[in-house]
């Protein structure tokens, strides 16, 4: 299979292009998954097969027998055997829809947890260079196509198929002579599909992309309304979102514009086809000797025989319509599950290791041995990079935009992998060890404190769902945080919005510090932890600090030097290299790059006391 880009500069834009066979026997796994419902459905669809053969044969013996006899009970009878059979195709054809759209339903929800879980699993490159917006396409426009396929099309149109050749084997049985030219136009019907398929599979994919774009857009849009608006951008906003509209728009004229000419062709054969039946069979049935084949080898033609041809005709042409059908719906779902599977054939860039165990209780000791890494194929971020980290130590880690600083931590929570050399807790190469568990001996603090939906309660204890009431209190008031909490509205029950926004940036962090300390994990990570608290609030849970980093080894990355001056060691990185270590007052006797960056920080503040 090759690759093809909805967009060039957006690598997640990538797709895989798959052959139809290989995306209809993905697909179809997804159903066989529920044997029993599928083999249940097969048996109704085998019935409903049966019976709508069986119906046309009814009608023509009343035609042909019952009416000429004029025996009132014999028409009854008939009459009421139709009914019967009507009443048991209704019963029939329900029950199997029914069954057909729960299993389908069932494969639906499938195949989206299957994606999400995915996605979750993926490394951090996959999401540096992903957009959120054509993921969540992916998941719910692209998994939606998929659905009105696996949701009773594609076993109805495999059953019309049976449907087909059933009847057509019945015209045949019936009279030779009448079955071959009624489907006489079979042909036709294949080179006006094969015709429309390359037209219809490319419309339907162009449609999967540009309803990518717009919810891309969408969802961009959202997240960055306070910086719009604060750059008085909305209108241009707008005008780019009217364009990617406008081009999801024509995609899906296109698309309406193949399927309405499709669709027009195959009734306008099949009504050829009904045409063609009324003119051979009224040929036939005055005894024309157009065609005339030997009468003991095929049977008159009657005017019941005409009659249940014509039935048979438009229960024959009728699948071929639904198939018809189905077949638009089937690019349409073809072009979401290239960009479904895609993605779940994306594997991601870190990986557990066929033989990876349980991260063992740990002390803590860290050590980065040899380290050389570069993100993607962009420049080396750190190079032969060295550092040891004791059990219990608290190390905080400085140094200008770029240094190195976050990626230090990437690495350590094996958000990516090194290039060269290692890292290891406990002379453990991380590498060795599930991901899951590593994830687990580690805790990790952002700057930007990310809240979830939810209550106050359950984002402190996300890490540890057992968590009682009381030790979700005795964590926030070993941070000092228990007041502030309390003074929210509803304390621990207040709803904290979409990504905390109905919190303040050091309230989300507060959450944030608790749930940390309340997961209690041997390492604990501070990335600019405290860098979007106020002054005021830094001072009120300095206490809390000290308690959330007390006997556990900590890596502190710190752009507030005030924070860090208690650190047991301060490494100042340049450029990926090491070219600093030590306490505070080491580092600032030395007056090199520590002193510099201090100077910088703490001038400003106190002229600013000053002038106060």
């Amino acid at each position: 299979m090759s690759r093809s880009l909805d967009d060039a500069d957006d690598p997640d834009a990538r797709t895989y292009e798959y052959s139809d066979s290989t995306l209809l026997g993905r697909m179809v796994r997804y159903i066989l998954a529920y044997r029993t419902l599928f083999a249940s459905v097969v048996m109704l669809t085998a019935v409903a097969i049966a019976l709508s053969v069986l119906t046309p044969f009814v009608l023509r013996q009343a035609i042909d027998v019952d009416f000429p006899s004029g025996i009132i009970t014999s028409i009854i009878s008939t009459a009421t055997l139709y009914i019967i059979l009507q009443g048991i195709i209704w019963v029939v054809n329900y029950s199997s829809g029914y069954l057909m759209a729960l299993m389908g339903q069932r494969a639906v929800y499938d195949i989206r947890q299957e994606l999400y879980s995915h996605i979750q699993e993926m490394s951090e490159e996959f999401h540096d260079h992903s957009s959120s917006g054509r993921i969540i396409s992916r998941l719910t426009n692209d998994v939606d196509r998929m659905s009105e396929l696996l949701g009773g099309e594609l076993i109805n149109s495999f059953a019309q198929v049976f449907v087909v050749f059933a009847i057509g084997a019945a015209m045949f049985a019936s009279n030779l002579r009448l079955a071959i030219v009624s489907l006489s136009i079979i042909p036709i019907l294949l080179v006006t599909t094969i015709y429309f398929r390359r037209i219809m599979r490319e419309a339907y994919r162009r449609t999967r992309k540009t309803i990518s774009n717009v919810t891309s857009n969408f969802a961009e849009s959202i997240s960055g309304a306070k910086v719009t608006k604060s750059f008085a951008r909305e209108r241009r906003s707008t005008e780019i979102f009217a364009g990617l509209n406008e081009l999801d728009y024509q995609s899906n004229v296109e698309a309406g514009r193949a399927q309405a000419a499709f669709f027009p062709v195959i009734r306008f054969i099949s009504g050829v086809g009904t045409a063609i039946i009324f003119l051979f069979g009224s040929l036939f049935y005055l005894n024309s000797s157009f065609l005339y084949v030997n009468p003991t080898l095929t049977p008159a033609v009657t005017l019941g025989t005409i009659v249940m041809f014509v039935q048979l005709s438009d229960s024959f042409f009728r699948p071929i319509l639904t198939i018809a059908n189905f077949y638009t719906s089937v690019q349409s779902a073809f072009a979401g599950g290239e960009r479904v599977f895609s993605i779940l054939d994306t594997k991601s860039m870190v990986q557990d290791s066929p033989d990876a165990f349980m991260m063992p209780e740990i002390r803590g000791h860290v050590k980065f041995d040899d380290v050389t890494f570069g993100y993607g194929d962009g420049p080396v971020v750190l190079e032969h990079f060295d550092l040891e980290i004791q059990p219990g130590e608290t190390i905080a880690i400085v140094g200008d935009t770029g240094a190195g600083k976050t990626t230090i931590v990437n690495l350590l929570n094996r958000f990516y992998d090194v290039r060269d050399g290692s890292i290891q807790i406990d002379k453990i190469d991380i590498r060795t060890v599930t991901q899951r568990s590593l994830h687990s001996r580690i805790g990790l603090v952002l700057q930007d404190a990310f809240l979830f939906m939810g209550t106050v309660k359950d984002n402190i204890k996300y890490g540890r769902l057992e968590a009682t009431d009381d030790e979700i209190v005795a964590a926030l008031e070993a941070i000092g945080a228990r007041r502030i909490i309390d003074n929210l509205k509803k304390g621990l029950d207040t709803e904290v919005g979409e990504r905390g926004s109905r919190l303040s940036e050091g309230e989300r962090q507060l959450v944030s510090f608790a749930r940390a300390l309340l997961e209690n994990p041997r390492i604990l990570i501070l990335d600019e932890a405290t860098s979007s608290i106020d002054i005021y609030t830094e001072h009120a849970i300095q206490k809390g600090m000290r308690v959330l980093l007390k006997g556990r080894t900590s890596i502190v990355v710190a752009h507030r030097l005030s924070t860090i001056v208690n650190a047991d060691r301060i490494v100042v990185l340049e450029q990926g290299k090491i070219v600093e270590s030590g306490k505070h007052a080491e580092l600032m006797q030395l007056k090199g790059k520590y002193y510099s960056l201090y100077d910088l920080q703490i001038r400003p503040r106190a002229m600013q006391r000053i002038l106060k």
